[in-house]
């Protein structure tokens, strides 16, 4: 039981981590569109590349099945959402089989 908690704990910080990566990439979208980061040779900038050349795969994915509408892309919305549900079924999972 305490390897599967560390696998589970192990997971669930992975999950952590990318919602973090993609607030990140997220408020630095803005701050590249709206001109706070002109400088393109900056470390901004080159943060934002680095994580666009990691998120923009999967963001692909998704606008496969829901595209930009009016211009708002949903993508990250979805993304969020997925990571919720997925942490919440690793817990009621875990809780299962730890409590059965």
């Amino acid at each position: 039981m305490l390897i599967l908690s560390i696998v589970l704990n192990m997971i669930i910080g992975l999950m952590n981590f990318f919602e973090y990566v993609l607030i990140g990439y997220i408020i630095l979208g803005w701050f590249l569109f709206f001109g706070a980061i002109k400088n393109r040779d900056g470390i901004f900038f080159k943060i934002y590349v680095f994580l666009a050349s990691k998120i923009e795969p999967i963001f692909l994915i998704i606008r496969k099945f829901i595209p930009p509408i009016a211009g708002f892309d949903f993508s990250p919305l979805v993304i969020f959402l997925c990571l919720h549900f997925a942490k919440a079924i690793i817990f009621k999972l875990f809780f299962a089989l730890a409590y059965g």
